[in-house]
């Protein structure tokens, strides 16, 4: 071996040793307290895997890379609190250097556990609402009680001025045809409880027409519904409140969701590492999932299970399979850009299909 290729090959090793990643989201549990109306681990019954990560499994197999990534964040389809070891998990990730979160329901945010949240120097904390008035909230998340939320939340915003914590109050949203015209209140309330932002998300799981219905993004969206979405940016701007609102719009042009599987990955309670959440689902067999009315079930996807290599399946074949298309689309743009500015006559670009997983999802849509 020539001295030149000997230096290229220290390089390359090197740079695969310390690659980087962004999110790693981990699913601590897929059982929750809640009966969601659009939530699928109550509408898949029998074909929904109920479980939990082995602690054994995230301290060796999975703390130990987590130098590798920004952020871990400890949920995926349960209800994190849930987990017996979520402040041991949280505190071997930040041992590794690295920013922790989770998404809560909010029903154990009593004082012991905020303060335990506290102490534990949580980065981020993300807490699942449906609605600004008890009837539209509990409806939709059976098993909340709205009053009692609101009292956890404002306990925790006021806890964390006492102490002066860091921590990121962020209060969810998820947007419906039945909830989307309280979206202005609860930006109003999310301000008098003391949260940092609001994000307004959209039902990107439809696993049955049922749940599809109640889905408010579309081709053309509804024009009443565009309209409070404007209204509670205005008032978000008002309140100086940090606001997050997906598009409503689908759009075909995308070329990576936000989900960002090129620089990030999700492993759920049995350990297979997966390009996202949805694509992770803990499913017996076929994930049922319906789009524009048909129905589009898919095969989940693994990269290969912790247990075998985390690192080895961030960096392995599977992965490298399934993320070039989305680096193909990416190229493509980015010449049909150059031949757009070119002035001689050049032929149309075409981009590529997204990977097949990803063709019905919404997510791809950007919504």
């Amino acid at each position: 071996m020539t001295e030149q290729a000997s230096w290229w090959k220290r390089v390359f090793n090197k740079s695969k040793r310390t690659e980087r990643w962004s999110v790693l989201q981990i699913e601590v549990t897929s059982r929750c307290p809640m009966h969601c109306s659009f939530c699928p681990n109550k509408s898949l019954g029998r074909q929904w895997v109920f479980g939990d990560l082995s602690f054994e499994d995230y301290r060796d197999h999975i703390a130990p890379h987590l130098a590798r990534f920004d952020l871990a964040y400890l949920q995926g389809w349960g209800e994190p609190l849930l987990h017996a070891h979520i402040w041991e998990m949280a505190q071997l990730a930040q041992a590794q250097r690295c920013r922790v979160g989770f998404t809560t329901c909010g029903n154990f945010l009593d004082e012991a556990t905020c303060a335990r949240l506290l102490d534990a120097n949580i980065d981020l904390l993300s807490i699942s609402f449906a609605g600004a008035t008890r009837e539209i909230h509990e409806a939709l998340r059976g098993g909340s009680r709205f009053d009692t939320l609101c009292a956890n939340v404002a306990r925790l915003a006021q806890m964390r001025t006492a102490r002066k914590n860091k921590l990121w109050l962020e209060l969810h949203f998820l947007m419906m045809r039945a909830n989307i015209h309280e979206l202005p209140a609860f930006v109003r309330l999310a301000k008098s409880l003391g949260a940092d932002e609001v994000v307004a998300t959209n039902v990107a799981y439809t696993p049955t027409r049922e749940i599809e219905a109640t889905r408010v993004f579309a081709n053309a969206p509804d024009l009443t519904h565009q309209d409070w979405v404007a209204e509670a940016t205005d008032e978000t701007q008002r309140l100086k409140l940090k606001f997050n609102a997906y598009p409503l719009k689908l759009d075909a042009n995308v070329l990576e969701c936000d989900a960002k599987p090129t620089t990030t990955a999700f492993i759920n309670h049995r350990g297979e590492v997966a390009p996202c959440v949805y694509l992770g689902i803990p499913v017996r067999q076929l994930a049922p999932r319906v789009f524009e009315g048909q129905a589009c079930a898919f095969a989940p996807v693994s990269f290969g299970n912790v247990r075998d290599g985390l690192l080895a399946a961030m960096q392995g074949e599977p992965r490298k399979i399934f993320l070039q298309p989305i680096r193909q689309r990416r190229s493509a743009a980015l010449l049909a850009l150059a031949v757009a500015s070119d002035e001689t006559d050049q032929p149309l670009v075409r981009i590529p299909d997204p990977p097949a997983p990803c063709r019905f999802c919404p997510k791809m849509y950007g919504v």
